[in-house]
């Protein structure tokens, strides 16, 4: 192709001078080429049908390309949420309970306790609310008993001379003496007692397992026990009691939730703290202890028994002798008959009220 017109082209350095010379070499372009071939009627529409489906292939490609893109963001937005509202928290270092051990709630004497790993120590009055290591040996020496607090729901007492090893919350070894329990769990999950007879597993129920080298006894004051011994297994309901000796002979008995045989746990039983509590509240505890049902004489009695609040305390008292001295602050007394305590209303006269102590 030849231009007519070799001149170079000046340049000002103004832009609407470069605009101009290029404007002029576009023409003189266009004028050598000559005229192009005719575009056809239907040119626009052929042409467009060819660009279509290329600019649908685009437009498509761009969507995706969005929505990843979206996506992505998205995603990663809520890494960022998530990061924001889960790192603190694995950040936190949460601290592992420790498992509690064996609480002393009551001693009354001198016992022995050698806990995992250590020497003997000797604990007394003074040491009441200390912590006794799981795995202790216990020992009552002559003349003492303790109150023991496994957990919330679940507590043992020890009669004089006994030896046990606390194995854990749910399970001690019974090597000589007594021990009574006290479980009332919720949850169905109760304790065994080990002993070289047999083994006693008792689903929320007073009882008590005594055992020496020649016989194991077992007496069941509420609930029902179940005693595995080799491979057989005896369950003992309320008011029974079973017997064991080392030959193997069985025995069977009956005894009532007020037997004088469960007079030693009331001796040792922790104290009710009645302050802010109700006459009632104070029966329910004695009845729980005793053995002894509560019956109201008439709706007054029941009435005073429900709205009258206690203050202070009966530290130093048994179950059976605190009745006598808290029952008159309320207008009550109580006497016991056939297995109950029948509580009245004290009736006035001009010396005061006229105090019917409980048997």
């Amino acid at each position: 192709m030849i231009i007519d017109d070799e001149r170079p082209l000046a340049d000002t350095g103004q832009p609407g001078d470069r605009f101009t010379e290029d404007e002029g070499l576009v023409e003189r372009l266009l004028h050598a080429a000559g005229p192009g071939p005719e575009v056809p009627a239907d040119g626009a529409e052929r042409v467009k049908e060819l660009i279509r489906a290329h600019w649908q292939e685009e437009a498509s490609v761009r969507t995706r390309q969005r929505r990843l893109l979206l996506a992505g963001g998205l995603t990663a937005a809520a890494a960022i949420i998530v990061a924001a509202v889960f790192l603190p928290s694995l950040r936190r270092v949460t601290p592992v309970p420790t498992q509690r051990g064996v609480i002393v709630a009551l001693l009354d004497g001198a016992m022995e306790v050698a806990p995992p790993g250590s020497r003997v120590r000797i604990l007394d009055p003074a040491d009441t609310g200390s912590e006794i290591p799981h795995g202790s040996f216990v020992r009552t020496l002559p003349g003492c008993r303790v109150a023991l607090q496994l957990t919330e729901t679940r507590s043992i007492r020890l009669d004089k001379n006994t030896e046990v090893r606390l194995d854990s919350e749910a399970s001690i070894a019974l090597e000589s003496g007594a021990v009574y329990i006290s479980s009332s769990d919720e949850a169905g999950l109760g304790i065994e007692v080990r002993t070289a007879l047999g083994t006693a597993y008792d689903i929320g129920t007073q009882f008590e397992v005594r055992f020496t080298t020649d016989s194991l006894d077992v007496k069941v004051r509420e609930g029902l026990v179940s005693l595995a011994r080799g491979g057989e297994e005896f369950e003992i309901t309320q008011g029974f009691t079973f017997s064991v000796d080392s030959d193997g002979a069985l025995s069977t008995g009956t005894i009532t939730s007020y037997d004088p045989a469960w007079s030693w746990t009331q001796e040792i039983a922790p104290a009710f703290e009645i302050e802010g509590q109700t006459v009632l509240a104070f029966l329910d505890w004695v009845s729980h202890e005793t053995g002894l049902s509560v019956r109201f004489e008439n709706v007054d009695a029941e009435l005073l028994a429900e709205v009258t609040t206690l203050h202070g305390s009966i530290e130093g008292l048994t179950p059976t002798q605190a009745p006598a001295v808290i029952l008159p602050s309320a207008r009550l007394t109580a006497s016991e008959e056939r297995g109950g305590m029948i509580i009245r209303v004290l009736e006035s006269n001009n010396e005061g009220f006229e105090e019917l102590p409980l048997k």
